[in-house]
């Protein structure tokens, strides 16, 4: 095939190779990860006042509020921040049935979760307060497809 002259009023430019384009755009990226090191190398944060970076997990708790229904993870947060104490109360996840899965945190080696679901129940706007703990049978399987008696 025979290649076209170009139209009249317009210039032919030549293409840019495709591994100079590559070449330019990982020079660019490499410059703005540089300036993005230098920056945070530069900077050095401090956790907020009352993170939980040195506290330890105590373990998780069920958590039913009395009425009126808490419906969002903030307003269960809300509440659980007013509970005064060294045991903090995290919310992790809503659960069904209006139960609320929190997780209790303590900088205290000697704190223990029966505390902090003492804590929670001692407090007038919770319902129930119930650790959730792993439930293990209290026998062992039987081995073949038989059900023994009880």
């Amino acid at each position: 095939m025979t290649r076209q002259a170009p139209q009249a009023g317009f210039r032919h430019r030549p293409r840019a190779s495709l591994r100079a384009v590559l070449a330019i755009a990982t020079a660019a990226s490499a410059a703005l990860l540089a300036l993005s090191g230098c920056q945070a190398q530069s900077k050095a944060y401090a956790p907020p006042p009352g993170s939980i970076s040195d506290d330890r997990s105590l373990g998780d708790i069920m958590v039913r509020f009395k009425p009126p229904t808490v419906n969002m993870s903030e307003d269960a947060g809300k509440l659980l921040a007013e509970i005064k104490g060294p045991i903090r109360f995290v919310v992790k996840r809503p659960m069904s049935d209006g139960v609320w899965l929190v997780t209790a945190i303590s900088p205290l080696p000697e704190a223990t979760i029966d505390q902090a679901v003492d804590t929670l129940r001692a407090t007038p706007r919770i319902d129930t307060a119930e650790p959730d703990r792993l439930i293990k049978p209290n026998r062992k399987m039987p081995t073949s497809r038989d059900m023994p008696q009880s």
